[in-house]
């Protein structure tokens, strides 16, 4: 599964790419609305977009508007992950169709599970299943990236 993360902070990155390499998933990270639109022109593959409001002073909307007028990259899952909203922001995303708002600090599983529902609504069982390539990890492994999540949601509330 491939995510794209629109988001300049490296810390969202780091704690969403521990959790993807469970399911040998791959979080890209851009910080341009511009390179976003051409990852999507030219990446067909991407599974879910996971964003902050704003990325490098421009508004992420751009984004979903710019989805919602190609048919191929319409249904992808949008989830907007950000600092606490106000009411009127979160009903301006609850009006372009966002797939979910979750608030930082988050949980990256709830990030995961909000992709994977969608995915299972509009394209079914058996695709999330091809996307979803299973490998054996090592327990070691698992909580040195339970610790680093652990870490991670830490620093983000520090950050508040």
């Amino acid at each position: 599964m491939k995510i794209l993360l629109l988001d300049e902070d490296n810390e969202t990155f780091r704690v969403l790419q521990d959790v993807a390499q469970f399911s040998n998933s791959q979080v890209i990270q851009v910080k341009s609305i511009q390179e976003a639109k051409e990852i999507l022109l030219s990446n067909k593959d991407i599974d879910g977009i996971v964003a902050e409001i704003r990325l490098n002073g421009q508004p992420t909307w751009e984004i979903i508007s710019f989805m919602r007028k190609d048919n191929e990259i319409k249904e992808i899952p949008f989830i907007i992950l950000s600092y606490p909203l106000s009411q009127e922001e979160k009903e301006f995303f609850k009006h372009m169709k966002v797939t979910a708002i979750l608030e930082k600090p988050f949980n990256p599983l709830v990030v995961f599970t909000e992709i994977l529902e969608h995915l299972r609504k509009v394209k079914g069982e058996k695709y999330i299943k091809e996307r979803l390539e299973e490998e054996k990890v090592d327990r070691s492994l698992l909580k040195a990236i339970i610790q680093k999540i652990i870490n991670a949601l830490k620093n983000l509330f520090k950050k508040k």
